[in-house]
């Protein structure tokens, strides 16, 4: 297998906003890097609450809290240089399973029906693995192509003489969780976006051709989230938006 035997410097961003006809953000994101010489381990998640359930906002924040705290305890003894990449994978599944029960308890506490999509990027050295739960999604951009490395948990159904989008699975759904992964090799010059729904509806390949220079400078990669998120809302967006962007 080919390594990435020079690696140009990590560029991260993220941002998240209510849009303009929503009277809350469902959406929450989270993005951690650590850089250890010229090695990476990077966490990033878009948690999306799931439409017509109650406090969907609830259960994207404690997922993705839960997240963040398990970065932190990772980020407190990993040496990136010579850890084992499938303990390592071990350990996030296992957080997708803690994140579940969690919006179980939540649930039960708070007497409600409540659920999020997640989808929980990880890279660590050359390597990167997804886990996928529901319809936000983790794009590939790579010499100038946009590919969908996530699958989405939905399903569409004609209602009311219009085609709508209904969610299969997501964190809360029961006890038992059903995810889905995708691994594979980073090489140079890999963008990652990782994304909600409210992003990728009228997202495109060419967005990223006019803003890859951008996305690629690090003062510079908050900004371009402003600039597409705004761009979306523009397009006709009406939904929460969430996006992050991972460059190596």
């Amino acid at each position: 297998m080919n390594r990435l035997k020079r690696r140009s410097r990590l560029c991260v961003g993220c941002k998240t906003y209510i849009g303009n006809t929503r009277d809350e953000n469902q959406d929450s994101i989270v993005l951690r890097a650590l850089q250890q010489q010229q090695k990476y381990f990077v966490d990033d998640a878009v948690c999306d609450g799931k439409g017509g359930l109650e406090h969907g906002e609830l259960a994207s924040q404690i997922v993705i809290k839960q997240i963040e705290e398990w970065y932190l305890q990772i980020n407190s003894w990993i040496d990136i240089e010579t850890v084992d990449i499938e303990i390592l994978i071990c350990h996030l599944k296992d957080l997708a399973e803690e994140c579940n029960a969690t919006v179980r308890k939540l649930q039960q506490e708070k007497n409600i029906h409540t659920g999020t999509t997640m989808s929980l990027f990880m890279l660590v050295r050359n390597y990167y693995f997804i886990i996928q739960v529901g319809d936000s999604r983790v794009y590939l951009y790579r010499e100038k192509r946009l590919h969908q490395l996530t699958v989405d948990a939905s399903t569409t159904k004609l209602k009311n003489g219009r085609m709508k989008q209904y969610l299969n699975n997501y964190l809360g759904k029961s006890d038992e969780l059903w995810f889905s992964c995708e691994n594979g090799e980073i090489l140079p010059q890999d963008i990652f976006v990782i994304c909600s729904d409210g992003f990728y509806h009228y997202f495109s390949e060419n967005d990223m051709r006019q803003y890859e220079t951008m996305i690629r400078k690090k003062q510079r990669t908050n900004e371009v989230c402003d600039i597409l998120i705004n761009t979306m809302m523009e397009r006709g967006e009406r939904d929460n938006i969430s996006v992050g962007f991972v460059t190596v």
